[in-house]
């Protein structure tokens, strides 16, 4: 069965798209067949994935007209001409984009998915007054499980834009799992606690249409039930293996706020994972619950990722050595890096893989 994980905060500037693309690689190369969804209307992970040929407008209008490739767009425009998902998947032939690795797939992104979010957004308010709109919030997150489930996805990723719109809402509220990416500084320290709020919002939002429109079947695309399973803590500068002192503070002050604010609030709707099995798991590790990973600056080592359209700790010596055009005491510093991030990335993804067991 799919297992379906949302990364959202809705502040900007977490890495959210990084970390969705690393932790896809990651689950990917642990043998599991991972669909990556870009549901944000700028695309970024998208230009992440097709790398510099995303920067040439040419090849993108070739990429997002070629029909053997399917898009959100075509999916956007079926869904606002009032196509059902059966009807759209019944007369579609493309298939999902295959990236750089052969497990990780990518449904690539587009700028019309803001028209749905606002087609969204309405739809949940008026639709208990005007039913012929009743269908459109699931309609989306039932299109994209059917084609995960149609290509055998064992995981499928969505990356949210950083807003609190309709489309947010319903993506999150339809995934089992969900996680917070955040940065170390006092701006998401705040986005924390009114990340709290919104999801307590959405909640009672969608619980009470499913109740107006009659949607209690366990069928139905928005379960209203997904699990905080954990944050990353990333973007710090290191000092001695560890974040530094300035770092360290906005670290511990956001751990507090996801521990003692944020998960109890949450834990009240049933919308967090059972914490004896997060605490078993991290035990040893140096974090604590709800901490999935701490992911230091990528630095210099980003550059040679992205020209590469590859996660940093995937990166070969002879990559990091010609792309990045280093020798010597650089080039050992950044491969010794990139072996530091390979066991980051490589512990998150197993341990994403027992908490979604």
């Amino acid at each position: 069965m799919t297992k379906s994980i949302c990364l959202f905060n809705h502040k900007g500037g977490v890495s959210k798209t990084t970390t969705t693309f690393n932790l896809g690689w990651g689950l990917a190369r642990l043998g599991h067949k991972v669909l990556m969804v870009d549901l944000d209307a700028q695309t970024n992970l998208t230009g992440l994935v097709l790398g510099f040929q995303a920067i040439d407008d040419e090849k993108m209008d070739a990429f997002y007209s070629n029909r053997d490739i399917l898009t959100l767009g075509p999916i956007v425009r079926a869904l606002i001409d009032g196509n059902t998902p059966d009807e759209f998947l019944r007369n579609e032939r493309a298939k999902v984009f295959k990236t750089g690795h052969d497990n990780l797939f990518l449904l690539p992104g587009h700028l019309d998915v803001s028209d749905l979010d606002s087609q969204i957004s309405v739809s949940l308010k008026i639709a208990s007054g005007i039913p012929s709109t009743r269908n459109i919030p699931g309609n989306l997150p039932k299109i994209l499980s059917l084609v995960a489930k149609d290509m055998g996805a064992d995981y499928v990723l969505y990356d949210l834009s950083p807003n609190v719109g309709g489309l947010n809402e319903v993506m999150l509220m339809s995934s089992d799992y969900f996680i917070v990416p955040t940065s170390p500084d006092y701006f998401c320290l705040q986005a924390i606690g009114s990340l709290e709020k919104n999801i307590k919002k959405w909640h009672r939002e969608i619980k009470r249409f499913k109740e107006d429109n009659d949607f209690e079947s366990p069928s139905f695309s928005i379960k209203n039930e997904p699990k905080f399973i954990g944050a990353i803590q990333q973007r710090y500068r290191p000092r001695n293996d560890k974040p530094a002192t300035s770092f360290q503070t906005w670290i511990d002050k956001i751990r507090d706020a996801i521990a003692n604010k944020f998960v109890p609030s949450l834990n009240q709707l049933n919308l967090v994972i059972e914490r004896e099995k997060i605490e078993s798991l991290l035990n040893g590790t140096g974090l604590t619950p709800f901490d999935l990973a701490h992911v230091p600056d990528f630095n210099s080592l980003i550059a040679i990722s992205q020209q590469l359209s590859k996660p940093i700790y995937a990166l070969t010596d002879q990559e990091i050595k010609s792309v990045g055009k280093v020798f010597g005491h650089a080039e050992e510093t950044m491969i010794r890096s990139r072996d530091n991030f390979n066991e980051v990335f490589t512990a998150l993804a197993n341990r994403i893989v027992e908490l979604t067991k």
